[in-house]
């Protein structure tokens, strides 16, 4: 993956929580989870694996949720203040995620 430990720290803002703390980041589980607003947001994401969970609730109700197994990336951009993650579910589905100033999820599929 793309993706960089220090990145996913600078897009959430908060230490993950790690499925093993003796294993490096690429090969561990980590959990990222931070409530902005009414909004909670779930990332799970083991590198080494392309597997990924992502849920966002609102006032304690799910209104999002994703799970891909051997996704093809995750890369991270920073536009004018703006930080999105964007998730390559494969080469045709993608989903951007910005938290910041607010909670957005965008989802292509199917993108030719």
């Amino acid at each position: 993956m793309s993706i960089e430990e220090l990145e996913l720290l600078s897009f959430f803002e908060v230490e993950p929580s790690r499925a093993d703390l003796d294993v490096p980041w690429p090969y561990n589980e980590l959990t990222y989870q931070i409530s902005l607003g009414q909004h909670m947001v779930s990332f799970i994401i083991s590198p080494s694996y392309r597997d990924l969970s992502l849920s966002v609730t609102h006032d304690g109700t799910l209104i999002y949720s994703f799970r891909g197994s051997s996704i093809k990336d995750v890369r991270y951009h920073k536009d004018a203040d703006v930080e999105t993650l964007e998730i390559v579910v494969s080469d045709r589905d993608t989903i951007w995620l910005s938290l910041r100033p607010s909670v957005v999820i965008t989802q292509d599929a199917g993108k030719a």
